[in-house]
């Protein structure tokens, strides 16, 4: 599946405002099972973005570093 490049990258944020939203859901209704299972969408929504944007950022260091060249050693084994 391919997504646009801003609905790509908007991901992460969208995470943090559904996580955002759950947690002050659980906070305005205390001491119900509603509140727990908030906190907990909120939670994983919240480690979701995380991970997204740690993923992502590690992949384009790693992609600066790395051109994709090939390295070609002479052999000296052909015969």
């Amino acid at each position: 599946m391919r997504l646009s490049k801003p609905v790509y990258e908007s991901l992460p944020v969208v995470y943090v405002l559904i996580g955002a939203a759950a947690i002050v859901i659980a906070y305005f209704e205390p001491g119900r099972m509603r509140s727990v299972i908030a906190f907990v969408i909120g939670l994983v929504a919240a480690i979701a973005a995380l991970t997204v944007f740690l993923h992502r950022q590690d992949y384009r260091e790693l992609s600066r570093e790395y051109t994709g060249e090939t390295i070609d050693y002479s052999s000296k084994l052909k015969g």
